[in-house]
């Protein structure tokens, strides 16, 4: 098992001992042989425990064993709890989905407050097996046949794309950690819900593998070795799929059009995409929509998936953005905007070479009405734009005309006349409505920037 570790941290550590991480403790036999693992190996890590408040009084004596044990070993320790009932019910999860995104998230919170580059979980090969039963009876395709990964990104992470989940004993079994635990005379905390067949987990561990292990014996490392090798077959499949797609992981883009030539698009979706959070029935979705060309959809994760033109683009914990308005008064000369750019306000005489409208506009200042309103744009919104003669167009259908992706609408802007008239689609066009004639006194110019 002290290989095991070693090889574990070589993945992500140049440094000997590794670097500072933190190690998820539970109280049970796998984490509490795991802290004593790292103590052994010298190996810096605080301990972190959560509380789920999902057993009574047993979870707090968990929290007692767990803190007497940091004690012990001379380390920190972070405890929280969490009201996971609450949660699950209020964002329609299970149990434990809302257990597992508390306490990543949680986790997240932890090593970015304390400088820490790693999140250790003690996860064995037995769990290894029984994820991947679960997964293939609740229908599942090549990625949840490949379990989990010794090595990931941390799941949930909002903040930080560096910190790395760690699984070291994904290779060692129960029993191994059971022997190891009794010639050392390390003491643990049972978890009475494992004896229950309440959780699916809890039932294929009491009743599917030991009929599996009565007809080979050595089933636990068979389901092994066939992880790796859907593990490779799968990361063949990413690297053959990225290089006929011309995927480009830095714009997170996909061709579309090559997508459709592919025997199973949906398939070949999900392989590229269940690493962003997305699930096989997102995937489905998004395949029936390259035809159509529109889709907007958000993973459990927080990325987004656009699908505009023949392009599909996946966007990182970016959601959409929210609503905001701002007023612009009569006296203001300059006005500092909520995305951080700026608005001049400048009085002017009518004179030519005008602005084209994407930077600055020039307008006839008598037909301005304070407080002007700098808003997002909202459907059913319309105005006149500039060079039309006066005719009327939804911004839906000018921005379609122009081709643009939903992302590029999101981030648009529209400033409005205190009679909620449009005078400027920032950065595309202003109105015919406000526009210098041989009529204009004075005129108004207004610059982004």
């Amino acid at each position: 098992m002290k290989n095991t570790i070693k090889l574990a941290f070589k993945k992500v550590s140049s440094t000997d001992p590794p670097t500072k991480g933190i190690l998820a403790v539970s109280g049970g036999l796998d984490s509490v042989v795991l802290a004593h693992l790292f103590k052994l190996e010298a190996i810096p890590f605080s301990i972190a425990h959560c509380n789920f408040q999902l057993r009574g009084s047993e979870s707090d004596t968990d929290a007692q064993f767990v803190s007497e044990l940091a004690d012990s070993m001379g380390v920190s320790c972070y405890m929280t709890q969490f009201e996971t009932k609450s949660y699950a019910e209020e964002h329609g999860i299970s149990t434990q989905m809302a257990a597992r995104i508390l306490r990543y998230q949680w986790f997240e919170s932890l090593a970015l407050e304390h400088s820490a580059e790693w999140i250790a979980t003690a996860h064995h090969l037995n769990d290894q097996v029984e994820t991947t039963l679960l997964n293939f009876a609740r229908g599942t395709g090549l990625p949840g046949l490949t379990g989990m990964r010794e090595n990931t990104p941390l799941p949930y992470a909002q903040h930080s794309t560096h910190l790395v989940l760690l699984r070291p004993l994904l290779t060692t079994t129960r029993a191994e950690l059971e022997t190891f635990a009794t010639a050392h005379n390390i003491v643990w905390r049972e978890d009475s819900s494992n004896h229950s067949d309440h959780y699916q987990r809890n039932y294929i561990r009491h009743h599917l593998v030991p009929h599996f292990q009565a007809l080979n014996n050595n089933f636990i490392h068979t389901v092994s070795r066939n992880i790796h090798r859907l593990q490779s077959t799968d990361e063949n499949l990413g690297f053959l799929l990225n290089h006929y797609l011309k995927f480009d992981e830095s714009t997170n883009q996909i061709d579309t059009v090559l997508l459709k030539a592919l025997p199973a698009p949906d398939q070949a979706l999900h392989l590229l995409l269940h690493k962003h959070g997305f699930t096989e029935d997102q995937s489905r979705q998004a395949a029936a929509h390259l035809s159509d060309g529109q889709l907007d959809i958000v993973s459990d994760t927080g990325c987004r998936l656009l699908i505009h033109q023949k392009v599909i683009q996946i966007i990182s914990n970016q959601p959409k953005l929210k609503a905001i308005a701002l007023q612009i008064h009569e006296n203001d000369l300059m006005v500092r905007l909520p995305n951080q750019e700026n608005l001049f306000l400048i009085h002017s005489e009518p004179l030519p070479p005008f602005p084209d409208g994407k930077d600055s506009i020039i307008i006839d200042a008598a037909l301005v009405k304070y407080p002007l309103t700098w808003r997002n744009w909202q459907s059913g919104d319309a105005f006149q734009p500039f060079g039309m003669g006066g005719k009327h167009q939804k911004l839906q259908d000018f921005f379609t005309n122009l081709k643009l992706s939903p992302l590029e609408k999101e981030e648009i802007r529209i400033l409005v006349n205190g009679d909620d008239t449009i005078i400027w689609v920032l950065g595309y066009r202003s109105s015919e409505a406000y526009k210098i004639t041989s009529k204009t006194v004075k005129a108004l110019k207004i610059v982004r920037g």
